[in-house]
């Protein structure tokens, strides 16, 4: 059922089951299918939506036994990275696609938000982790802003 994104009957099958790490994990997924089913228009019923979802996805990244924790621990952060984009919560995002080792959507995170000292960071940091055409970008955003913000400084970047 979960592999067919039948995840509320999934979650039901595993409470049944005492699986209760992975009844979270179906609850996650299913709230972030809610959350998307969410008409844009109905704005603060879906960011908190996807905030929640989110919240269930860390709270998943966090129960990884520590012998699964490297592949499921990033993908479930990854997935709240994505939620809290949806939510319009850039700085979150960030942080998350952070965690999950996502350098490249970390940074566009961060510019999205208008964080461009952390989208800096991101990408000074991991930018061998970056596809080059987008580092390439994100390098030129940077500089547009600095040169607006400071406009008689040397940018080294």
């Amino acid at each position: 059922m979960f592999l067919n994104k039948r995840y509320e009957q999934a979650s039901v099958a595993f409470t049944r089951a005492g699986e209760n790490r992975e009844t979270a994990i179906c609850n996650a997924y299913f709230l972030r299918e809610k959350a998307r089913l969410i008409s844009t228009t109905a704005h603060a019923i879906r960011v908190q939506a996807f905030v929640t979802a989110a919240k269930a996805f860390i709270t998943c990244a966090q129960d990884v036994p520590s012998k699964q924790r490297v592949n499921e621990h990033l993908a479930y952060y990854g997935a709240a990275g994505e939620c809290y984009l949806e939510a319009h919560d850039p700085k979150n995002a960030g942080k998350n696609y952070l965690i999950a080792e996502q350098y490249g959507a970390a940074a566009c995170a961060y510019l999205e938000g208008e964080y461009f000292d952390k989208m800096v960071e991101v990408t000074t940091r991991h930018g061998k982790d970056i596809d080059s055409g987008l580092l390439e970008r994100l390098t030129m955003a940077a500089r547009m802003h600095y040169s607006e913000v400071c406009p008689d400084s040397q940018l080294v970047f």
